[in-house]
């Protein structure tokens, strides 16, 4: 593979940090800018000193503490809650009908239906734990919102959670980041988005703006305890936290129901087991912690043995017919379990014993920065087309030949193909590795697309191998195909917390690594409630798990950085003046944003310094505007 090679200035550096960092994150240490803007100048005569001086003269948001977050992330953020706050009380209510009627709902269901079918705001919140059926609900307030003469779209931010909800009988469903794209919203649509945790910040500003423009009405379903967004922002956050908007609520967990115990003490064990999980939606991890403790479901074994102790109970588990899924911290630990698990069931002759080999593609996790930077790519990595793009298909995949100022170059189907680094946000660089499959696999699918006849296949679903064509076609139990281009899958006994989230089964094993930065709040709570009947959890050091879950794992929002004591009160007003004085210029700050990373990036010629000097300089302009 080939780069242009060119002296990195570090006004470009810094640019160059700020996309890596602040596409994850609202707020970020100084000091990793710094060290990620010598990364990016490794090779340049750029030194660490000028790039302090870079940093310093950028019209951040600044805490004590050395955080920094971007204005435009701020600018974000403040519009998304502002739209919350300007549509309190503004509309009629959403349908006229009242739940009270409906002899299927609870009544804290029928209560939390009733909140939202009379909500007067432009946007309005449904807040659910793991389990307590949110989807069941929804349903309801799609069908008084037809009964009452609206139209209605459903989103939901992944295919997997779409096809759930289309399961659950909910209609007219697609994904958010399709229906942004289509832009196909009928004038005053009530859109109801379901795991609009999982909204990053500039997709719920983006999903704000469609609405409004045919001005329909926002209904968000979410839970801020689980898992938020891979992208910058908890946006969904930032609405409970400073829109002063409240949610309508419902917290009876219908997931963990005792009367699905054979035994009386079986039914006792999912009773606590409920309890536990209640704990942990309540915030009270300790005791939720003890619960499970009392329940002799954490096993504190020796690391060397922990696998074997994982994958035993999994065999026990698969032998008696029901579900399981093992949820483990780190994607390398995943591969270890899901191996080690696979061995056994071949051992035991609980898979066929024939095999074939395919090869896999696995996703290599970059920002779009990194993409412009040849070395974040694995040797031997290829792209595939996310979507379809001029004369590649979605999921063609290419070799990479090299990287120029304006192109990825590579070669797809023995043709030269140019992406414009733009573009590049329409593939994704995987790393190809022989997989040995037999009838009986599982596979968790990782990434959208859809069989030859037309069916959908969808990033997180676990499916089951029942037969391998000569041709390479991937036959599923279900009575799907895999293409034989379709290849970003891996083996699907074991799932990080995150790919769980949203998964169902009747017993969970948890493999806990050790690693307390991969343990919080957030984790065991969607860890501890994906099942129905009991979970089992295998840990080296019972205190130090315990001490790690208290840790939060929220990320801070921009909003978190304005000053919040009285001693503040009159510089948070002025930020806010100034942002409300801008309020226009923040409708357009993402576009500006982009606009402004690109003109450094994708469409000039960098060794023409004195352009980039003036694109700097453009963009501390931009800073200053939206702060005047």
């Amino acid at each position: 593979m080939r780069e242009d090679s060119r002296e990195l200035l570090a006004g470009e550096a810094v640019t160059w940090a700020e996309r890596h960092l602040f596409e994850r994150r609202s707020v970020v240490h100084e000091h990793e800018l710094w060290r990620h803007a010598l990364e990016a100048a490794r090779g340049s005569s750029t030194s660490l000193n000028e790039i302090k001086q870079e940093t310093a003269s950028r019209e951040y948001l600044r805490s004590g503490e050395d955080k920094v977050a971007h204005r435009d992330v701020l600018a974000r953020e403040w519009e998304i809650v502002q739209a919350a706050r300007d549509g309190i009380g503004a509309y009629a209510p959403l349908s006229p009908r009242i739940a009270g009627a409906d002899n299927q709902l609870t009544p804290e269901q029928s209560t939390a239906l009733d909140s939202i079918l009379w909500s007067t705001h432009f946007i309005t919140l449904f807040r659910g734990a793991a389990g307590t059926g949110k989807s069941f609900v929804l349903r309801r307030v799609q069908q008084a919102i037809d009964a009452a003469g609206s139209a209605s779209v459903v989103l939901a931010p992944q295919r997997q959670q779409v096809l759930d909800l289309l399961r659950d009988g909910l209609i007219g469903t697609q994904t958010v980041a399709e229906c942004l794209q289509r832009r196909e919203l009928p004038d005053r649509a009530v859109v109801i988005v379901d795991e609009a945790g999982q909204l990053s910040g500039r997709q719920l500003f983006d999903l704000i703006d469609l609405v409004r423009e045919r001005s329909g009405r926002l209904i968000l379903s979410g839970d801020t305890r689980q898992h938020g967004p891979i992208e910058a922002s908890d946006a969904l956050r930032a609405i409970e936290r400073y829109s002063g908007l409240r949610a309508a609520e419902i917290s009876e967990i219908r997931r963990q129901d005792a009367r699905r115990g054979r035994t009386m003490a079986e039914r006792r064990r999912i009773k606590t087991y409920r309890e536990a999980v209640e704990a942990a939606a309540a915030g009270d991890l300790s005791r939720s912690f003890r619960k499970l403790e009392a329940l002799g479901a954490i096993v504190e074994c020796d690391p060397a043995r922990q696998n074997e102790r994982l994958t035993n109970a999994y065999l026990e588990i698969a032998k008696s017919g029901e579900s399981a899924i093992v949820i483990s911290q780190t994607r390398a630990e995943v591969r270890a379990a899901n191996d080690a698990i696979r061995n056994q069931l071949r051992d035991r002759d609980l898979l066929a014993r024939e095999e074939s080999t395919v090869t896999a593609l696995e996703q290599i996790d970059l920002t779009e920065a990194q993409k412009l930077d040849l070395r974040h790519y694995p040797s031997g990595s290829v792209v595939v087309f996310n979507r379809d793009f001029r004369n590649c298909t979605c999921g063609e995949h290419g070799k990479i030949i090299g990287l120029t100022a304006r192109h990825l170059v590579v070669e797809v189907a023995d043709r030269v193909r140019q992406i414009p680094r733009k573009d590049l946000e329409k593939v994704t660089v995987c790393l190809p590795h022989v997989l040995s499959l037999s009838i009986g696999d599982k596979l968790q699918l990782k990434a959208n697309s859809r069989t030859l006849d037309g069916r959908k296949l969808a990033n997180g679903e676990i499916v089951s191998v029942a037969k391998i064509s000569p041709d390479g076609g991937i036959h599923l139990r279900d009575g799907r195909v895999l293409p034989p281009y379709y290849r970003q899958f891996q083996r699907g006994y074991a799932v990080t917390s995150y790919g769980s989230q949203g998964k169902t089964v009747d017993h969970v094993l948890f493999s806990d690594s050790g690693v307390r930065a991969a343990s919080s709040a957030q984790q065991w709570y969607v860890t501890i409630s994906r099942g129905r009947k009991s979970i089992r959890i295998f840990t080296p050091d019972k205190r130090a798990l315990r001490n790690a879950i208290a840790r939060s794992g929220e990320r801070e929002l921009a909003l978190d950085l304005m000053p919040q004591q009285d001693s503040g009160t009159n510089k948070r007003h002025k930020i806010f003046r100034s942002l409300r004085r801008g309020r226009e210029f923040a409708r357009r700050v993402c576009f500006m944003t982009m606009h402004s990373w690109s003109s450094q990036f994708l469409g000039i010629d960098l060794n023409q310094k004195h352009e980039n000097r003036k694109s700097q300089t453009n963009r501390a302009g931009n800073a200053r505007v939206l702060a005047a």
